[in-house]
């Protein structure tokens, strides 16, 4: 069900984000390849390994330990454009950067269980198909929300605030979900795997306040979609492992709704900052 629910959010948070985006909006993001290459590395090498060090550092048992570096090796996360539309970021970073770590996960993930002590390879062919599918959850109805904004922008107009309710519903009603599901069980990860998530979820929202990255709205999105994993990718390798990997997934992506939501709603209160 929660697979499910992630997937759809995927669509509409897409098509939210295309029907306010442009093409001129990517060609710029092509000229910021400093920003690319630090986001990147940021989400496929450094949180992870910060994630890796931590459960060791934290004495995990082995199977929290692995669903958290699993969270944290998943990068390009569906709602992490989303996030960074309420937190008035730079749509074209976010959306630009979740295609392209979507299929960086694919290696990502496998490469930093491994460093857990844990072989996932086996699962690499399925795992392409769920990449793919999910890169085509965000590329279609991302491309579709962009042709209807530049031919038919009376009708963008009416399609981005119906997806933007229907992507928000779909955020709220996931994070409850977690907390029903996962809430009870959270004494199975213990506070020592909380706090690590905690921990890995901070730093993956620091780029809010590090001026070197670039202007505001940049940060902004760096931040936003470094914060959202990808819980889908996450699952289906946790799925077959053992129980317990999944739930410490799960608490990974109640914790980072738990603190990604409240930093984008705050940011949405702040004035308005252009775009460069």
């Amino acid at each position: 069900m929660s697979t499910a629910a992630v997937a759809v959010l995927l669509v509409a948070s897409m098509l939210a984000v295309g029907t306010a985006a442009t093409i001129d909006d990517f060609r710029a993001l092509a000229r910021r390849r400093g920003l690319v290459a630090v986001a990147a590395a940021a989400n496929v090498i450094v949180l992870p390994g910060l994630a890796v060090a931590l459960v060791v550092a934290a004495r995990l048992t082995p199977d929290v330990a692995l669903g958290v570096v699993l969270a944290a090796a998943a990068p390009g996360g569906g709602t992490g454009a989303l996030l960074t539309l309420h937190a008035r970021g730079d749509l074209a970073v976010s959306t630009g950067l979740q295609v392209l770590l979507a299929p960086l996960g694919l290696v990502a993930v496998p490469v930093w269980a491994a460093a857990t002590g844990q072989g996932l390879v086996a699962a690499g062919g399925v795992g392409l198909l769920v990449v793919a599918g999910g890169l085509l959850g965000q590329v279609v109805p991302l491309a579709v929300g962009m042709w209807l904004r530049r031919s038919r922008p009376r009708v963008a107009e009416r399609v981005h605030p119906v997806a933007r309710r229907v992507a928000d519903v779909l955020l709220a009603g996931l994070v409850v979900y977690f907390l029903i599901t996962g809430a009870g069980r959270l004494p199975q990860v213990g506070w020592a795997g909380i706090a690590v998530v905690a921990v890995l979820v901070a730093v993956s929202l620091t780029p809010v306040g590090l001026s070197r990255i670039g202007p505001v709205p940049q940060r902004r999105a760096v931040a936003m979609t470094t914060g959202v994993r990808n819980l889908t990718l996450g699952l289906f390798f946790a799925a077959a492992v053992s129980p317990t990997v999944v739930l410490a997934v799960l608490t990974y992506g109640l914790v980072m709704y738990g603190m990604c939501v409240p930093v984008a709603v705050a940011l949405a209160r702040t004035k308005p900052v252009p775009a460069l």
